[in-house]
């Protein structure tokens, strides 16, 4: 038995038997939850449906009545259940959002005066954050739950952001308040800042999600400035944390002896004094610098209004970062200054500059092709770098990072200052040393004074005979630096020197052509390099160099084979290292489709254009008939020129007469009954030399003219032996006597 059911009564089905089922007990209830949460979601019980019926409003006002009741227990959990049905109520039903929202705001904003578990109040922010959230663009609704509700909510989130547990769940609704009712919170913008850059102020260890938060929060504060003032609030706000980072600076390098400031550092924010003793003041001084520069970072990489344009202080960055990249272990200390300061200093240094990266990063990014002018500072600064943090895993990997973004934001100009010392670096890192075992070496000094020789025993084992193949880096390291040679090929691959350019290629495909694996590398860490080895090949071929033989063919075969790699991510990536070779190998256009006119173009010819066309037409007959007439006098000249010649070798030829045989008539026999026996008398006369006549045909003038031979050759063939064949015929044939006898005796 199968039934059918509309969406209304499917929906009016479920609800109640989530109600009657898994609703009914305040003990049992958040058990359930998170099942009845996925059958809200799954079946989508609160979406308005086209057909309202009394039976779904009936269970809609038995739903809102069960979460009423759960609101009142005295359960906790119960009441935390009941603010998590409600958030997920108003986030799927519009009306009853709408029909409930007043008395839910008023219920939650007394959770939240009151002392509660933390659970209550976490869960009771974020449902009035939604709810005030959802009216800001609805001018109605916002009158009748909002705007009378809000001053007291952001006192309230004020007082609890005391609470170390609900900072950043305070933050977050701050923050939302803060860009939805910009006028409302203007008059909490200064006791809002106090409480981010208590986050910011590093005497205290806060968890990474409420430092993000403290950040969004710090950023926003300049919707409160009015729409005037938005531009200058911010780039003011950038600027003091500038200014902060400084300050925390001019205590930190107070042993280093540092280049005098030419400009005037900006103001910073006020945060607390450091204690006087470098051992206490250090730590903190570096976590506040480590915590600003990472809220400078959020100021670059975050969305600002659409209809605001602000301004980047990137000349007061790039001093910063500068000055900070400047301080390295080899730099000069000031005279009269503790020596144990300028060693803790050190120690500080590369916390340092790794948080200096991230903020150099969001500047890249912020700013993009503008920091183009500072290629050649970022070169020499980051080439230091990679110098300096040889041996320091991260920050070579960090320095290798930025240097791909700089390649990809600064392009050509920043290739051409760093290409050579770089390759050198990751050539460097991706060489696979040779192991050999050391021999164990045994002396005995009693037994080499007593034979006085000097003999050396060698102990060994099958781990001391086999050699082994060990990387010079580790994979983090190898994985950045082929992503950077993989950036570089890109922008500079088609410029370099062919050297460098051969090394290059050459170690890539040593790499992926070896067959024993480096065994400090797992199998993970090896796929990892070959997906980066496999990017650089793809990233060579694309850019060839005009002086230099190609390596397409081994890259085929290479990705051919890496077919069959049993990692998904290697296949990938070797059909679409086929796939670049194929349209290499095979180049191809895409096909071009032309709009074709829908109407005939219409021609219009002036009267002038036809009198000009038809003067160019007589021109054109005109130089025919002269052309023609050439012809024909050449011609001419030719006959008068080729005819005489002709006539003359005719007579020059001599002609001689000829006789001929005269012939016997033959006599006609009677009938004879009787065999006759004639014989024939065969008269044997030497062979006449005759001479034939030659009989000289007239050649006509036309065959004559056309002739391009020379003239004796025309002659030549001009001239026909003639020969009637009856004459011939008797000419060849003996003379032989028909007549005959001579008397009648013979006769008888």
């Amino acid at each position: 038995m199968s039934f059918q059911l509309t969406s209304s009564a499917k929906n009016t089905q479920l609800l109640s038997n989530v109600l009657g089922l898994y609703m009914s007990s305040d003990n049992l209830i958040h058990k359930n939850l998170s099942f009845i949460l996925d059958i809200i979601v799954n079946h989508r019980l609160f979406t308005e449906t086209r057909e309202p019926s009394e039976e779904l409003a009936s269970v809609y006002r038995k739903w809102t009545v069960r979460l009423n009741s759960l609101l009142q227990s005295k359960t906790v959990t119960a009441r935390w259940s009941a603010i998590v049905l409600i958030r997920v109520t108003c986030e799927n039903s519009h009306s009853l959002l709408i029909d409930h929202a007043k008395t839910w705001s008023a219920q939650l904003l007394g959770f939240i005066a009151k002392a509660e578990p933390v659970i209550i109040h976490q869960e009771a922010i974020q449902t009035l954050s939604f709810l005030f959230s959802y009216t800001a663009d609805k001018p109605e609704l916002q009158r009748e739950v909002a705007s009378p509700n809000l001053q007291r909510y952001n006192q309230l989130l004020l007082q609890l952001g005391r609470k170390e547990d609900l900072l950043s769940t305070v933050l977050s609704a701050l923050t939302s308040n803060v860009k939805c009712f910009p006028s409302t919170a203007r008059h909490i913008s200064e006791p809002v800042l106090q409480l981010c850059l208590s986050c910011l102020d590093g005497s205290r260890d806060l968890d990474t999600e409420t430092i993000k938060e403290a950040n969004k929060c710090l950023v926003s504060l300049y919707h409160a400035g009015g729409k005037a003032n938005m531009a200058d609030v911010w780039r003011d706000s950038l600027s003091r944390l500038i200014g902060s980072v400084h300050d925390c600076l001019n205590r930190l390098f107070d042993t280093i002896d540092e280049e005098t400031q030419e400009t005037e550092l900006p103001k910073s924010y006020p945060f607390l004094p450091v204690s006087s003793d470098y051992v206490d003041a250090f730590p903190v001084l570096l976590k506040r610098i480590q915590l600003v520069q990472e809220c400078i970072s959020t100021f670059l990489t975050s969305k600002t209004s659409t209809t605001i344009a602000v301004g980047v202080p990137v000349v007061h960055l790039v001093d910063l970062i500068c000055r900070i990249y400047n301080v390295f272990e080899g730099s000069l200390m000031r005279d009269y200054k503790d020596k144990s300061e300028f060693f803790t200093l050190m120690m500080c240094l590369p916390a340092l500059h790794l948080s200096t990266s991230k903020m150099f990063t969001s500047l890249l990014y912020c700013s993009g092709q503008e920091m183009m002018r500072y290629s050649k500072l970022f070169s020499r600064i980051l080439l230091r770098l990679l110098s300096e943090h040889k041996t320091k895993k991260t920050l070579k990997v960090s320095t290798y990072k930025l240097i791909s973004l700089c390649l990809e934001k600064c392009g050509y100009a920043f290739g051409e200052s760093i290409y050579k010392q770089l390759i050198v670096s990751i050539l460097q890192d991706l060489s696979v040393i040779q192991h050999k075992a050391a021999s164990i070496t045994n002396t005995n000094s009693g037994q080499q004074k007593k034979s006085h020789k000097k003999r050396k025993t060698d102990v060994t084992n099958s781990d001391s005979l086999s050699n082994k193949l060990i990387s010079a880096s580790t994979t983090e390291v190898q994985v950045a630096a082929l992503e950077t040679l993989a950036s570089l090929l890109d922008v500079f691959g088609f410029a370099m020197e062919n050297g460098q350019r051969s090394a290059v290629d050459g170690t890539v495909l040593t790499r992926l052509i070896q067959v024993i694996q480096p065994s400090n590398m797992s199998n993970e860490e090896i796929i990892l390099v070959k997906a980066g080895l496999y990017q650089c090949l793809i990233a060579s071929i694309s850019h060839p160099i005009e002086t230099q033989a190609t390596i397409l063919p081994h890259a085929t075969r290479l990705f051919a084979a890496g077919l069959n790699d049993q990692s998904h991510q290697l296949q990938t990536l070797c059909r679409k290292g086929l796939n670049t070779c194929d349209l290499i190998s095979h180049a191809r256009l895409p096909p071009i489709q032309r709009v074709l006119p829908k109407t005939s173009p219409v021609v219009v010819i002036t009267a002038q254009e036809e009198e000009e066309e038809e003067e160019e037409e007589e021109e054109e007959e005109e130089k025919e008939k002269e052309e023609q007439e050439k012809e024909e006098m050449t011609k001419d000249t030719v006959q008068e020129e080729i005819i005489p010649q002709v006539r003359e070798e005719i007579k020059s030829v001599p002609i001689t007469p000829v006789t001929l045989p005269t012939m016997v008539a033959p006599t006609i026999l009677p009938r004879v009954s009787k065999e006759v026996v004639f014989e024939a008398v065969i008269e044997e006369t030497s062979p006449v030399v005759e001479t034939e006549p030659v009989v000289a045909e007239s050649t006509p003038v036309e065959s004559i003219v056309d002739l391009i031979s020379p003239a004796i050759e025309l002659a030549a063939t001009a001239f026909t032996t003639v020969i009637d064949d009856d004459e011939d015929m008797d000419m060849d044939m003996p003379m032989i006597d028909m007549t005959g006898p001579d008397s009648d005796e013979e006769e008888d």
